[in-house]
């Protein structure tokens, strides 16, 4: 024993043998968080000073046993719900996806079957050549062309399935376009009567009566079968005819939609088709720019054609078809402010003839709703059978010089045409256009 520090002597474990330390009563306590490993947090004052001095360095939270596997069912937990929320998402895309292609399925599908059956198609009459030894793909494109089917890749699917391609008959047909597929075939394969054709052309501004009488010349049907047609066929599944409203007081119901043109016809045929050709075409030449404006306007369809038919018989040229729209129009929207209640034209006063003397001896007689002197506003209908420009004029009155202002006009035999915007100057017209001595 060291009698100077009071400390008994012996050896230290872990230390040099006969090596003594002098330890007296310390004793070592450490927390298990201090035997850890590894960087530890700071307190927030050496935080606020760190973050004024050197970069700050990623620091690691070190747990016990215990809190790590806290921290580890805790996170599981998150990647659970992580993971159910994530099949949500992907199970709703999912469901759109097979949604949109289903209907995408169905309305193709749909389509198809509704061509088989000729449901939605326009109705009318389409012709048709079929070259000799024609393949199913030239077929359906020549059929597809001539508005007769709708759907290609079904015609041409179903021909494959059930129809010889070699059974298809060359030549000239005429064929509804409302005919199912199973029809079209066998008109196609049963072969088509070698029909003899006529081409026709019909001037702008003939009546109803004058192109029934160019058709029965050329032998393509009866003038009175032709007229009777134009009032007790039902055309209204044609564009402009579904449109055209009210037809009680009309002569012949589809004056003014026999759209004048150079036609095709066979001798001998069906008059639903004769027709039928002419009130397509009326759709077709008129466009989209005029049907926009139509649709803009303050008339009806049937209202214009009226109009239209009227400055087509008084015009003598497709420039002065605009200042005869502009006193029209002037006419029926003014004119009662200046004493004048009636558009007061010729050209109406012997319809559904043109003259006094096309007026036959047997007996007929004007129809009066017609009469434009002695009745207000627009006639009845149509008094001829306008053209384009005729009805683009009736649509887009002059406005140029007094045009807006136009009341009267008349022409000389030349065709020189005289314009007034009062009753006193329309008189020095007729004098200098030699109507009157």
């Amino acid at each position: 024993m060291d009698q100077q520090n009071g400390a008994p002597k012996g050896n230290v474990p872990g230390g040099a043998e006969g090596e003594n330390r002098n330890t007296g009563g310390f004793k070592l306590e450490i927390d298990e968080r201090q035997l850890a490993t590894g960087p530890v947090e700071l307190p927030d004052n050496r935080k606020r000073r760190a973050s004024h001095g050197a970069p700050s360095m990623t620091r690691k939270i070190y747990y016990t046993e215990e809190e790590r596997k806290k921290e580890e069912k805790a996170h599981r937990k998150r990647n659970r719900l992580k993971a159910r929320k994530n099949k949500r998402v992907f199970s709703f895309v999912w469901l759109a996806m097979v949604l949109l292609v289903s209907f995408t399925l169905a309305s193709y599908l749909i389509g198809g079957a509704n061509d088989f059956f000729a449901v939605g198609r326009n109705q009318g009459i389409a012709e048709v050549e079929i070259p000799d030894k024609v393949s199913i793909e030239q077929l359906t494109e020549l059929l597809l062309a001539k508005g007769i089917i709708a759907k290609p890749e079904f015609f041409q699917l179903y021909c494959k399935v059930t129809a010889d391609e070699e059974l298809f008959v060359g030549g000239k047909y005429q064929l509804d376009t409302n005919l199912d597929y199973e029809d079209i075939i066998n008109r196609l394969q049963g072969g088509e009567e070698n029909l003899e054709s006529v081409r026709i052309t019909f001037p702008e501004g003939l009546t109803a009566l004058e192109v029934a009488a160019l058709l029965e010349e050329n032998e393509v049907c009866q003038a009175q079968d032709f007229l009777t047609a134009l009032n007790e066929t039902d055309f209204s599944n044609y564009w402009a005819i579904s449109a055209m409203g009210e037809t009680s007081g009309k002569y012949y119901k589809l004056e003014g939609y026999l759209f004048p043109d150079t036609y095709d016809f066979y001798k001998g045929e069906e008059l639903d088709s004769v027709i039928g050709k002419m009130l397509n075409n009326f759709g077709d030449r008129l466009g989209k720019e005029l049907k926009e404006q139509i649709e803009k306007s303050s008339m009806t369809l049937d209202q214009i054609v009226t109009l239209a038919s009227i400055i087509q018989a008084e015009a003598a040229n497709s420039r002065d078809m605009l200042d005869v729209s502009a006193v029209l129009h002037n006419r029926l929207d003014f004119g009662a402010d200046y004493g004048i209640f009636a558009l007061e034209c010729d050209s109406t006063i012997y319809y559904p003839y043109k003259r006094a003397s096309d007026v036959p001896e047997t007996g007929a007689v004007p129809h009066g709703n017609y009469n434009t002197y002695n009745n207000s506003g627009l006639p009845a209908g149509a008094i001829c059978n306008p053209g384009s420009d005729a009805i683009r004029a009736a649509l887009n009155p002059s406005a140029e010089g007094d045009a807006p202002d136009y009341l009267y006009f008349c022409h000389a035999d030349d065709g020189t045409a005289y314009y007034a915007t009062n009753e006193s100057d329309h008189i020095d017209n007729q004098y200098a256009a030699g109507l009157i001595e």
